[in-house]
């Protein structure tokens, strides 16, 4: 009874913690434990009653070194005091440019009443998630499965011994609101369980750590790997085109996802809707809000679906990715107007982001004086005058309009609904049908605003800046550095290049061990913490991309040093690719694999592409043959979930092209029937005049023992089902999705259909019919344990016109 009841609050608890959410987004040695069990009692008191943070060099943990909270940098001490104490441990991983981890610093950790009871009933550790990814992988993994979501700050509860953990959420305010309980409730419940119902609390710990190891385990299922996903990807991701705004997804907040549109470009430049879709996509996002008009580079993403009101901290790995893709795009389509998105870009990374040494920094905060966007925002007056002041008052009205002010205020800060309505600056036009449409050329269009644009940067450094995350860290470098070399060579701009070699040998010479390992984070001269798979990965990468831009057999050669070194670290002998950290960590409960993109892209994908650019250039075929194995091992996850792997489909497409012989061949079909899932549509034939509706059934049987995905699938990687018209502009549809049912799979709740399901569909007329209008349906079928590979299906059904 007592196990239930604990089951019933630990539910209730992960369904609080999912609905305050406010954002987007090896188990220990017994000589490890008691080595740091060891610790006398007498050294523990010693480490009590203060706050440890003031040695560490990570600007986040350094936030937080006079909170009143006793923490603990994640280590042997801090969990040797949690054992030898007996308390539960108390983990917040954040990172320095996070708002809403400065939010919950100022409620919660520098309010005396809550660090009170934090200190009284838990060992509190803080951990930078740039700094250890590792770390943040496993516990955000765990959150993810008790809540459904995740996101930063994330919160959670260990026990001490194995470090499992048995409770997770993410932000939550210091008091009770609406029925919800504060973060004071939570602690005071947690630490009553922990000494009430100790047993029942450690069986959880060891259910999750569990849950979460399957979870990883998936990635190690080797097997032969075929061309299909690549065709399932593009159809999936095409399928989720936002016709109106640009993007791979319809709903807020949206994302660049470089990964995607670097995949869809290798694999599908020279079909025209794909090319189509991809420029529109570049553009929106380039003319929007989420790019910073005045100074350069993206912000992380847009709070809305119209790429216009920006999350305002800025990462340097989404402006190293994506000065790459621009850049890529430049070469394919020579606009001048992506040109010059990699040159403002690059300069803004050289202005303001980049260290003395050469080496680039990571972040830089949303917030100032506590007001999100503060450094960015501007109302019309503020143009005024800083254009006065610069003499260019004749260009006061082409700044408004081209800038959309003209239009009313964008902005409202949620949290200061009294500071009232600003703007941010984006474009209303792409520049060369503006220039157009105002009887200019676009040169000279470009050289007005480039006037305007130096101006308006000049007044807004005199304002109070964000701050900086100015540690340095290896795997990030290596993508700004992949950045830097793409822009360098396809603009022809040797500036970008030295940038690129400067922080090469600065990360190469300084942040090494004196055997030769790469050190994962600098700052202030102090390099430290063993780097991991990505750091490897990324730093190869970029090694390549200068190399591929200048040549130099140095680089070459450091590249495949550093290859080797990552295989003796990371490899799986046992199923191929890279594991994500070393194999002696003691400080996890397991050892990670990682198979999907995130933010950055995985480790082994990056790895993967690396040995076969490496295969290339060296004709060794020892690089071909681990590429093999580490696409084999990721052949179940190719095969489920696509559209989360894109960075290795390019590889797969890389593969596809050179090597086609190397795949496996696509899986027999004797018939329709050896596909689960059975379609129909009714009418087969749809009359349609000029302006006139008609409705289109598209009915699905799905086998027993099967289900497919809802188009609200609840996972962002899975498959939605999608229905649309290919082909001709005449008809638009509109499909009436109905809702998925809630299944927990292992990946996690995801929403799907069973037995059959009809979408209706609104069909319009609404211009000449052509003949070469197709209605393409995309499902991925699903048992409990596996995915079969998406299927994009041409169903039967004809349009024909009437007067």
């Amino acid at each position: 009874m007592r196990s239930a009841l604990l089951v019933g609050f630990l539910l209730a608890l992960a369904f609080v913690f999912r609905l305050t959410e406010v954002m987007a987004r090896e188990r220990p040695t017994d000589s490890a434990v008691a080595s740091e069990m060891s610790m006398t009692t007498e050294t523990t008191a010693d480490l009590q009653g203060r706050n440890r943070l003031g040695a560490e060099t990570s600007p986040y943990l350094r936030q937080h070194r006079d909170n009143p909270v006793h923490w603990r940098p994640w280590g042997a001490e801090a969990f040797a005091e949690a054992r030898t104490l007996d308390k539960p441990i108390f983990l917040s991983v954040g990172y320095s440019t996070c708002y809403w981890c400065h939010v919950m610093e100022r409620e919660s950790f520098e309010n005396d009443d809550v660090a009170a009871i934090m200190n009284e009933h838990f060992v509190c550790i803080k951990v930078d998630r740039e700094e250890r990814p590792d770390v943040d992988d496993i516990y955000m993994t765990s959150v993810q499965l008790l809540t459904g979501s995740g996101g930063w700050p994330m919160s959670v509860f260990l026990e001490p011994r194995a470090l499992k953990p048995f409770l997770g959420g993410t932000y939550f305010p210091p008091e009770d609101r609406s029925g919800r309980p504060g973060f004071k409730s939570v602690l005071r419940q947690v630490a009553r369980l922990w000494a009430e119902q100790r047993e029942a609390v450690l069986r959880q710990a060891e259910q999750v750590g569990e849950a979460v190891a399957r979870r990883f385990d998936l990635a190690a299922r080797p097997g032969p790997v075929g061309s299909e996903p690549i065709d399932a990807a593009v159809a999936a991701l095409l399928g989720r085109f936002d016709r109106e705004h640009g993007g791979f997804g319809q709903t807020a907040p949206k994302f660049p996802t470089p990964a995607n549109i670097d995949f869809l470009i290798a694999a599908a430049w020279d079909r025209t809707p794909v090319r189509e879709a991809l420029t529109f996509t570049l553009d929106r996002m380039a003319m929007g809000g989420m790019y910073d008009q005045i100074g350069g580079g993206f912000h992380r993403y847009s709070v809305d679906e119209r790429w216009l009101v920006p999350h305002f901290e800025k990462m340097l790995y989404d402006n190293a990715q994506l000065a790459s893709t621009y850049a890529e795009a430049y070469a394919r389509t020579g606009d001048p107007s992506y040109a010059r998105i990699v040159r403002e870009t690059l300069e803004y990374v050289l202005r303001e982001m980049t260290s003395p040494e050469g080496g680039f920094y990571s972040a830089q905060d949303a917030e100032v004086n506590h007001r999100e966007g503060g450094s960015y925002l501007w109302v019309p007056d503020e143009i005024r005058d800083a254009l006065t002041d610069a003499g260019l008052d004749e260009d006061l009205a082409f700044a408004l309009d081209v800038y959309g002010l003209t239009r009313g205020a964008n902005f409202r800060d949620p949290h200061h609904p009294g500071d009232g309505g600003k703007n941010v600056l984006y474009l209303v036009e792409k520049p060369v049908d503006r220039a157009a449409n105002m009887g200019i050329t676009a040169a000279a269009f470009h050289r007005r605003l480039e006037r305007v644009n130096a101006a308006l940067l000049q007044a807004r450094t005199r304002r109070e800046q964000p701050a900086t995350d100015d540690k340095i860290l290896a795997g990030w470098n290596g993508l700004m550095i992949a950045g830097m070399a793409d822009g360098g060579r396809v603009l022809g701009e040797t500036r970008y290049l030295d940038a690129a070699r400067r922080a090469a040998q600065y990360v190469l010479r300084s942040m090494r061990t004196p055997d030769g390992a790469l050190l994962r984070s600098s700052r202030g001269g102090q390099a430290r913490i063993p780097a991991f798979l990505e750091d490897y990965a990324y730093i190869t990468r970029g090694l390549l991309a200068l190399h591929r831009a200048t040549g130099g057999d140095d680089l070459l050669a450091d590249a495949v040093d550093l290859m080797a070194a990552t295989r003796t670290r990371f490899w799986d002998e046992a199923n191929g690719g890279y594991y994500d950290t070393l194999p002696d960590q003691h400080d996890l409960f397991v050892r990670v694999k990682s198979v999907y993109d995130g933010a950055t892209p995985c480790g082994n994908a990056v790895m993967l592409n690396n040995l076969l650019t490496l295969h290339e250039r060296t004709g060794d075929q020892r690089f071909l043959d681990d590429a093999l194995a580490t696409m084999q091992s990721l052949s179940t996850v190719l095969a489920a979930r696509p559209t989360g792997s894109a960075t290795s489909l390019r590889a797969l497409v890389r593969l596809a092209g050179a090597r086609p012989g190397l795949l496996a061949d696509p899986a027999p079909r004797s018939n329709e029937t050896d596909d689960p899932v059975r379609v129909a549509a009714e009418p087969n034939v749809l009359a349609l005049a000029p302006g006139r509706e008609a409705i289109l059934r598209v009915k699905l049987h799905i086998a027993r023992g099967f289900h497919i995905t809802a188009r609200e699938a609840g996972l962002e990687s899975l498959v939605p089902l999608d229905v649309r018209v290919v082909g001709g502009d005449g008809i638009r549809m509109a499909p009436a999705y109905p809702e998925g049912t809630a299944f927990d799979g292992p990946l996690g709740t995801m929403y799907v259909h069973e037995g059959e399901v009809t979408i209706p569909i609104r069909v319009e007329r609404i211009g000449d019919i052509t003949g070469a209008e197709n209605v393409m349906l995309t499902y991925q079928a699903c048992t409990a344990a596996a995915c079969l590979p998406p299927q994009t299906r041409a169903l039967p059904v004809e349009f024909v016109g009437e007067q």
